[in-house]
């Protein structure tokens, strides 16, 4: 029991760690996916264009699923 809580405490520490100043919900993210998804697919620098998105896709696992679907989705249509 005390490992497990340990190994909690270890993931959000590191999610601590990697938060800024500046960040997007959810909501704000989800809204820019759609072009984040086409500037991937056509090979732009995303990481650079839109790093707010980045950085939260990098971090929330359930907007990151969310973009692999589209991914999926966008990827299947080239």
């Amino acid at each position: 029991m005390a490992e497990k809580q340990s190994e909690k405490m270890k993931k959000m520490m590191a999610m601590l760690s990697q938060t800024r100043d500046v960040e997007l919900t959810c909501d704000e993210v989800f809204a820019m996916l759609d072009e984040f998804t086409e500037l991937a697919a056509q090979g732009e620098d995303v990481r650079q264009l839109m790093p707010l998105v980045q950085q939260h896709l990098d971090t929330c696992p359930d907007c990151r699923d969310e973009y692999k679907v589209l991914e999926s989705i966008v990827l299947a249509g080239v």
